[in-house]
């Protein structure tokens, strides 16, 4: 089926995990023991069904591993990660090429869409790529990536069906088997082929993505 729009992951995929470290080292060296449950915590979530309310399962079972009250923990997450964060990230850059990528994919008529583990708030913004036709965070979805329930919410946002969307991302356990598993086709950023990788195309060059893109118009 014809590709008539491409999804990105935010993080590690439109700029370097670089930049995403040291924005986190100084809430990990404020707060040790809450960001590294936080990451444990996140990494178990991935294995959970159903979810009725994520922030709040989140928050749980990070105070269940501290051993403090769960109103204290979400209150903590949401003021020294989430938003702390949020502020450390103006010094982003985006990967060399995308910017011109996308421009050049619109105007050939894709629709464009981001959807990350990480709420988005300002990230596009601090990377000069705000020209989106959906942008959220899987969160909201109550699932993490590979959860088949953000990838479908990003289909419906972008009003097509997963066959005819891209899927582009980083990760080939969160962000390739993610989108494949419901029909996205996909393309892995990574230094080189994964042996026995599903990935419809492997790329570590965005001009390399862009040019396979508008080769198959």
């Amino acid at each position: 089926m014809e590709i008539k729009g491409i999804g990105f992951d935010i993080d590690g995929t439109l700029y370097s995990n670089c930049f995403m470290y040291l924005c986190t080292i100084p809430s990990f060296i404020k707060h040790p023991r809450l960001v590294w449950h936080f990451g444990r915590v996140r990494a178990d979530i991935r294995e959970i069904r159903p979810v009725e309310n994520y922030r709040r399962l989140q928050a749980g079972l990070i105070a269940g591993s501290i051993g403090r009250p769960e109103i204290e923990i979400r209150a903590r997450v949401e003021k020294h990660l989430y938003e702390d964060w949020e502020k450390s990230f103006r010094i982003i850059k985006p990967f060399s090429g995308i910017g011109e990528g996308l421009l050049e994919l619109r105007s050939k008529g894709y629709k464009l869409g981001v959807m990350s583990d990480f709420p988005v708030q300002n990230k596009l913004k601090y990377l000069g790529l705000e020209d989106w036709d959906c942008s959220f965070t899987s969160e909201s979805t109550g699932y993490l990536k590979p959860h088949p329930e953000p990838f479908l919410e990003l289909a419906r946002r972008m009003g097509l069906s997963p066959e005819e969307i891209l899927y582009v991302g980083n990760s080939y356990s969160k962000d390739i088997i993610g989108a494949a598993d419901v029909g996205m086709k996909t393309a892995h950023f990574a230094p080189s082929v994964r042996a026995g990788s599903i990935a419809d195309f492997t790329f570590r060059k965005y001009p390399d993505l862009f040019k396979y893109i508008l080769n198959k118009d």
